[in-house]
């Protein structure tokens, strides 16, 4: 399963779908909001997410 972007406050939310639906979604958690932001804060945002997407495929190929 691809990993699943979501901001914290939706966190939640996702959870209780993924247990509803007996899924363990491989998920990047971001601080929310996205929207609104100006570039510095969102382009931190993706760095972030980006370094947690990389450390998923990492672990997805078997990689330390």
């Amino acid at each position: 399963m691809a990993p699943l972007l979501v901001t914290s406050t939706f966190l939640p939310l996702v959870e209780a779908q993924a247990k509803a639906r007996r899924v363990s979604p491989r998920l990047i958690v971001v601080p929310h909001p996205v929207g609104g932001l100006n570039e510095g804060e969102l382009a931190a945002k993706i760095e972030t997410a980006a370094a947690e997407l990389l450390t998923l495929a990492d672990e997805a190929r078997g990689a330390e």
